[in-house]
């Protein structure tokens, strides 16, 4: 396998070595984006593992490799939404966080410090619906109106849980006095 049109033709065709090739070549990516949605790395596995299912049961439906990794990135993205609606009741996870403050009594983390794994714990800790939408609008750039479709909310409810989100946010690197590097950089 070359390239990633003999690759997805080999999948289409339902060849086990295409689709490890496959899974091998893009677990991690799918991975990274299916942890963002999730709180541990259990619930991601899950998740990547019944993507994965899914991507190889349908590929005979996508007509061009050229959109294959962005196809299988909407896949993850809606079963890890589809698990929260699954598990949580929609109430739960699009409250208002209105009241919802960060304290943080851990020691400072400086700028030159921080990581990909403590800026995706900030991201974790938010709420399930900031994290969602914030995800979707932010990394993804779904718009609020795509977000609101997927995920059976109204638009305003997606623009409130972002702005919500934003604003946790500020406060946790406010906490981990890295709110001025924020502000510098952004």
């Amino acid at each position: 396998m070359t390239n990633h049109h003999d690759l997805f033709e080999g999948c289409k065709k339902r060849d086990a070595k295409s689709q490890r090739i496959l899974y091998d070549l893009f677990k991690a990516r799918l991975m990274g984006l299916s942890r963002r949605y999730t709180r541990d790395r259990d619930e991601a596995h899950d998740i990547l593992q019944e993507s994965f299912v899914k991507i190889f049961a349908n590929i005979a439906q996508l007509e061009s490799s050229d959109k294959l990794e962005s196809w299988m990135k909407t896949i993850v993205v809606h079963i890890a939404i589809n698990y929260y609606h699954k598990t949580k009741s929609k109430n739960n996870i699009f409250t208002t966080v209105d009241a919802i403050t960060y304290q943080d009594e851990s020691q400072p983390v400086y700028f030159n410090e921080i990581d990909d794994e403590h800026l995706l714990s900030l991201v974790n800790s938010l709420p399930d619906g900031c994290r969602i939408v914030f995800n979707m609008v932010a990394i993804e750039g779904y718009s609020h109106v795509e977000v609101a479709a997927i995920l059976k909310i109204a638009e305003g409810t997606s623009r409130s849980q972002f702005h919500h989100a934003k604003q946790l946010l500020k406060g946790k690197l406010k906490c981990n006095n890295l709110m001025h590097y924020h502000e510098k950089f952004a």
